[in-house]
């Protein structure tokens, strides 16, 4: 049975929104996507008006390349001005870097995300994952059957205050490497699914995760395998499985790096 365990905040010195957004739980001990579904409502409900974000998979490499995607020139943020003059070793340092920078760039990934200047456009997104194979779109297949192959055992939860679930991403903007779509490209494929009426529950180093919401309606389902196959190379028989496992089951996953079997490699 799947639990959460908050991590408890060890120095008084740093602010309790910093703690929470670099990792405020962990879901553990997941033996079924309901177990973890129903931990992530559950976090959802007690901790409103705060946005849950879950880690979904590889969480090491997640943190990792999100690192370097907010490199980005337009998602960088120069924290430097409020270090400068405070010596890596002194303490200060650290409780300066949570409590004034980490918010101040959290507020401005979001701004960024948000900024008429960084859309994209969906139908925009229609080259970049045309490399995948037969393998790679069953693998796609494969996850959205059953989820949990491809998380962690463990998942890290992060909270913290945004407007909107899709923004969410700027706790973790991630898609760095220059085959992944990026963090703005997410974004834009995130508020799509958004219009489907799925809401965006976090990802990992590879992969999105969403979940239907009321607004989900059925007969829409076309439109969205239409969509979908914008973005990956789905045949008419890809979209045919897909469909049948979007009306199902109340998740969606999708890839955002390249070789989904790659990955799927990794994680079996």
């Amino acid at each position: 049975m799947a639990k959460i365990e908050l991590n408890i905040k060890q120095d008084e010195q740093i602010n309790l929104d910093a703690h929470q957004l670099k990792h405020y739980a962990d879901i553990v001990d997941i033996q079924t996507w309901e177990e973890l579904l129903n931990s992530y409502l559950a976090l959802k409900e007690e901790l409103q008006p705060k946005k849950v974000f879950l880690v979904l998979e590889n969480n090491h490499q997640a943190e990792y390349t999100s690192m370097h995607a907010v490199q980005d020139d337009r998602l960088y943020f120069d924290i430097h001005e409020y270090l400068h003059n405070i010596d890596v070793n002194d303490p200060k340092w650290e409780q300066t870097y949570q409590n004034v920078c980490i918010p101040k760039q959290l507020q401005h990934y979001i701004q960024q995300l948000n900024h008429i200047d960084n859309q994209h456009s969906f139908d925009g997104l229609t080259e970049k994952m045309q490399c995948y194979d037969e393998d790679d779109l069953q693998v796609i297949l494969s996850f959205n059957r059953d989820p949990l192959t491809v998380m962690d055992k463990d998942i890290t939860v992060k909270i913290a205050n945004v407007e909107t679930d899709s923004l969410k991403l700027a706790m973790m903007p991630n898609g760095y490497f220059s085959c992944d779509f990026n963090p703005f490209e997410n974004f834009a494929i995130i508020q799509r699914m958004q219009q489907y009426g799925f809401e965006f529950m976090g990802l990992g180093a590879a992969l999105i995760g969403l979940i239907k919401t009321a607004d989900f309606q059925d007969e829409k389902i076309e439109d969205l395998m239409r969509d979908l196959a914008l973005i990956y190379p789905l045949t008419a028989s890809h979209q045919t499985e897909l469909k049948v496992l979007v009306l199902k089951n109340n998740y969606l996953i999708l890839p955002y790096s390249e070789s989904p079997q790659e990955y799927m490699d990794y994680y079996l």
